[in-house]
């Protein structure tokens, strides 16, 4: 069996699964703010890559309060995090068709690869969608997933560069399953969100 498969089959409910991470993870810093608000232990990698590294001194653009996060998540310091973090080199996306885990992540997507199926069978509750640009955009929409902008707001997520490449754009991208809500706000009308805006 496929390793990542096997671990997912007993952590898939408390693990934040980044597809197609890359060779290195590296700006990860919505993903802990996404593991902690979710309350989740395992932070899980898979690309198709024969290596993925891990380092903690690079894998932050903030590094500073992406550690505190992830030092109060995993509640023994950094070297307590760092067990909780399972990469998965070799594997590809697809092969985790209908493996249940909480939280999705899709950054540096390839063009034309699309991954709605496999995310959807899945079955997160929330899914991030991050360095758009020259990427594949998953179209999360449908009966299952509708955008939060109020979740990105609620979990302090912010896009990567300071200064969008078009003025309008904020690079990320947050899906919530139709039957979770991140906040209160998810509640309202789409009037109301708008008026609150």
């Amino acid at each position: 069996m496929i390793p990542a498969i096997e671990f997912l089959k007993d952590h898939g409910s408390s693990s934040l699964i980044s597809l197609g991470c890359g060779p290195e993870l590296n700006r990860i810093d919505n993903h802990i703010k996404l593991l902690s608000g979710c309350g989740l232990n395992h932070y899980v990698g898979v690309d198709r890559v024969p290596s993925i590294n891990f380092d903690q001194r690079t894998a932050f653009s903030d590094r500073s309060s992406a550690a505190s996060l992830g030092s109060e998540q995993s509640g023994g310091g950094p070297e307590s995090f760092n067990q909780n973090v399972k990469v998965f080199p070799d594997t590809l996306v697809e092969e985790l068709m209908g493996i249940h885990c909480r939280v999705v992540v899709c950054q540096r997507v390839l063009p034309f690869r699309h991954w709605e199926e496999v995310i959807v069978s899945m079955n997160p509750v929330l899914v991030l969608q991050e360095d758009l640009n020259g990427c594949e955009l998953q179209d999360m929409s449908g009966p299952h997933y509708t955008r939060t902008r109020a979740g990105i707001r609620h979990f302090g997520l912010q896009p990567f560069r300071s200064l969008p490449f078009l003025p309008w754009e904020r690079n990320l991208i947050l899906w919530r399953r139709k039957d979770f809500y991140t906040c209160d706000a998810d509640h309202h009308s789409w009037w109301k969100r708008l008026w609150k805006r």
